[in-house]
């Protein structure tokens, strides 16, 4: 078998052509290779032999490459939405977090975990309530619910 390195050299223009077509947050030159390595390694285990035949090397990499990319900015996407549906905040009461653009992804995680658990102690019809809550809807009890909430995430911030 053909050495790794010299295989990832043949098909790297498609990564950094990919590159330039998608954007995902976060991911600097270096992840790109490292993705398009890791992609590389999954289609050289799963077709023993392609890298003799550089045709199909190219068209069955770019086409696993680039869905992987889409793939990459589904979640992306996906995780803006669920930001997206949260309740409205007032500017003031969160001013301290507008340094950055968006939340880190480890206070994400953290706070989902929360909310989770949150969600997890309330009542069935609670339960419905907290669900019409991150949807942006409107109820009897939103603004004590509201309350209970803050007072619940308090440490997080």
């Amino acid at each position: 078998m053909m050495e790794f390195k010299v295989i990832y050299q043949k098909v790297a223009p498609i990564v950094h052509r990919t590159r330039k077509d998608y954007y995902i947050q976060l991911w600097e030159q270096e992840d790109w290779d490292q993705e398009g390595m890791l992609v590389l390694s999954q289609l050289l285990e799963s077709c023993p032999g392609i890298e003799h035949n550089d045709g199909e090397l190219f068209r069955f990499f770019k086409t696993k490459f680039r869905n992987y990319v889409l793939d990459m900015l589904r979640k992306q996407e996906s995780d803006k939405r669920k930001l997206n549906r949260q309740n409205y905040e007032e500017v003031s009461d969160v001013a301290h977090k507008l340094y950055v653009r968006e939340m880190a992804m480890a206070d994400q995680i953290i706070l989902r975990d929360m909310l989770a658990q949150y969600r997890k102690q309330l009542t069935l019809e609670k339960q419905d309530q907290f669900d019409r809550l991150m949807g942006g809807e409107t109820f009897r009890g939103k603004k004590e619910m509201l309350r209970d909430l803050k007072s619940y995430l308090k440490d997080f911030g």
